[in-house]
């Protein structure tokens, strides 16, 4: 499998896919030193220093429709959602669970998607942009980028803020994409977290995904829990539940 790394400078890699969130940074304590004219004329440091220290850390607030509670069940099929394994046709809806925990706020969110992903679309390698190395340009420029339009929609109809879930580009059987791409953009295909208005149900949420192969891709994986792997961040104290997950993506083909 090729690896295309960035230079410094560039945006963050897309493959982390979490909500990053920016708190201010500390102010370095300063040394404020003040000087007084003496009697004489001659101007005497004085003996008298004012350190200031940086300023208490903000408090952050959890997003709304989320809770500080620590999660003790795991998340599981029921109803009518959608069946671990199912295989559906570009189009189709999927119903899912979802759970994301905010490392920032140390926050979890719980609610249930309705998930369509649309056909595959594909372009040259080249019209990636990112600012590559040589020996990435040539793995683009011989490789295809692959990309989808999903959409998403509340179907809990409480407020959730959300990174993009977990989705896969594979080749049909569900081989991976040889190209692991590490940063970089395609034209036409912008991917965004959940809007402040995704707070109700029926409410929509548009995004595009896309991934680079030299190798035909074919169907789109849906890999969150309880479908996929748990990716648990270091500082999320729920316990794992990986026995209860890991049973099987569902696949747009």
């Amino acid at each position: 499998m090729s690896s295309l790394s960035r230079r410094a400078g560039d945006r963050p890699p897309r493959m982390s896919r979490r909500r990053i969130e920016a708190v201010a940074a500390a102010l370095v304590p300063g040394l404020l030193l003040a000087a007084c004219s003496g009697g004489d004329g001659t101007a005497e440091p004085s003996t008298t220093s004012t350190i200031t220290g940086p300023p208490p850390a903000p408090t952050l607030t959890p997003p709304r429709g989320s809770t500080t509670t620590v999660p003790t069940q795991p998340l599981r099929v029921t109803g009518k959602m959608t069946r671990p394994g199912t295989r559906l046709r570009f189009g189709q809806k999927a119903i899912v669970p979802v759970r994301d925990y905010n490392a920032l706020r140390k926050s979890y969110t719980d609610g249930v998607l309705g998930i369509v992903v649309r056909r595959i679309r594909h372009a040259p390698g080249s019209r990636v942009e990112g600012a590559f190395d040589p020996a990435g340009w040539a793995v683009l420029k011989r490789s295809t980028a692959y990309s989808a339009e999903i959409v998403m929609t509340n179907e809990s109809g409480n407020p959730m803020q959300l990174p993009v879930p977990r989705f896969e580009a594979r080749r049909s059987g569900g081989g991976p994409a040889n190209v692991l791409l590490s940063g970089g953009t395609l034209p036409g295909c912008e991917e965004t977290h959940s809007p402040d208005a995704f707070d109700h149900e029926d409410a929509r949420w548009v995004t595009c995904e896309f991934w680079v192969s030299a190798y035909p891709l074919r169907e789109i994986h849906y890999m969150n829990p309880p479908y996929g792997q748990n990716a648990q961040h270091p500082s999320d104290r729920a316990p794992s539940f990986e026995r209860y997950y890991d049973l099987g993506p569902i696949i747009w083909h």
